[in-house]
């Protein structure tokens, strides 16, 4: 039995709680874009840490860990775009913008496929894990996709 309402919660609790310790951590230390010169500058240490290095973590999409760390991703993600629109929006990262919009619909797929907490989200036939692996893969072009589009500024 599936509880939509619970898994909301939860997934709003711990974007909630990401956005406020990376809110915190971003006030001190975040350099703006002109202090690097470009957003790939910026964003691209910042992707790398919220992808993480451990490759197993989503073998269970439907597990606590696996929302965690896709949670991760989509908060740096929604701040990524927040700064790309205020560096020239699409029309000056047209790459980087069709990729947020990727990711963006591949969170709203996880959530409302309810796969947080889906015992049979990594059956044979489940959406689940090809919104996990949009959301990680995702993340990980967003890098390659800023650089494409700041070389041809």
């Amino acid at each position: 039995m599936r509880h939509r309402t619970p898994v909301l919660i939860l997934l709003a609790a711990l974007a909630l709680t990401a956005c406020s310790n990376s809110s915190n951590d971003n006030n001190d230390s975040k350099p703006s874009p002109s202090t690097t010169g470009t957003l790939s500058a910026e964003w691209t240490p910042k992707l790398a840490t919220a992808l993480g290095t451990e490759t197993a973590i989503c073998n269970q999409v439907g597990d606590q860990a696996c929302a965690e760390h896709l949670t991760n991703i989509a908060i740096v993600v929604t701040d990524l775009e927040n700064a790309l629109n205020e560096a020239g929006g699409p029309a000056k990262y047209p790459r980087t913008a069709a990729e947020i919009e990727k990711i963006d619909k591949a969170v709203d797929a996880y959530t409302d496929h309810e796969c947080l907490g889906d015992e049979n989200a990594g059956i044979a036939g489940s959406p689940c894990p090809d919104d996990a692996q949009t959301i990680m893969s995702g993340g990980a072009a967003l890098r390659f996709a800023l650089e494409a589009d700041e070389a041809q500024q």
